[in-house]
């Protein structure tokens, strides 16, 4: 978590404010999947959902990205895979309007400076990313350390 919040984050904190929106969106999400990996064995959409739920949602509906954390995964697999794909034409950004996310029409808006300072929040001072022990049982804790030592032993 330092070492993502240290050096990776550091990237991140600067793409909304430079519109750099494909980056902050496959940052964003790498980070989610490497976490979510660690801690629950699990990556793809279901992984990704679960660090947005437990780490990045906000109070309000519109600042709940897990919501709509399948649109957000498949969108980032188009971004970082393929370019041209079906979902391009019912997502769009809108850094902008004052909500998180709206569906217009077909279309479902995503403010990207809202959702990347929900999962900065996560790891701000305080954050509810370090306070992840609280999450988990000894025995859970065991099996995460495991699970992040046998990447180090595979490599």
């Amino acid at each position: 978590l330092n070492s993502i919040d240290n050096f990776f984050n550091n990237e991140i904190r600067f793409t909304p404010n430079n519109h750099q929106t494909s980056l902050l969106f496959m940052g964003i999400h790498a980070s989610a999947l490497t976490i979510a990996e660690a801690f629950i064995g699990k990556g793809g959409p279901e992984g990704y959902e679960w660090f947005i739920k437990t780490f990045v949602d906000g109070e309000a509906d519109d600042t709940k990205f897990s919501l709509i954390a399948g649109s957000i995964h498949d969108w980032r697999n188009v971004l970082a895979h393929q370019w041209i794909g079906s979902i391009g034409h019912v997502i769009g950004y809108d850094y902008a309007m004052s909500l998180g996310w709206e569906r217009r029409d077909e279309v479902l808006f995503i403010n990207p400076k809202i959702y990347c300072e929900k999962y900065l929040q996560a790891f701000a001072a305080g954050g509810k990313i370090w306070k992840y022990d609280k999450l988990f049982s000894p025995e859970e804790m065991e099996s995460i350390k495991e699970r992040i030592v046998e990447k180090y032993q595979e490599r």
